[in-house]
């Protein structure tokens, strides 16, 4: 039986999570924003939006190569 428990009783809300947000992230890291910035972009808790990181791969690697690319504007 396949229910939206989390492990432990309660029933847990579905994510926010949208395949279109890789793109978004990777755009918003170029522009230099931080996780902060960037979870309240997608109106989520920081701890949201690591979630999404681990949960999510081609998110996280977009946020990083977003956040490479604007480091080396800077340098």
């Amino acid at each position: 039986m396949n229910d939206d428990r989390d492990g432990e009783g309660t029933v847990a809300r579905p994510s926010k999570y949208q395949p279109e947000y890789v793109e978004q992230a990777r755009k918003l890291a170029l522009l230099g924003l931080i996780d902060r910035e960037i979870a309240d972009f997608f109106e989520v808790a920081v701890s949201t939006l690591n979630r999404w990181k681990l949960e999510h791969p081609e998110f996280s690697e977009s946020l990083k190569s977003g956040k490479e690319a604007a480091d080396e504007r800077v340098e």
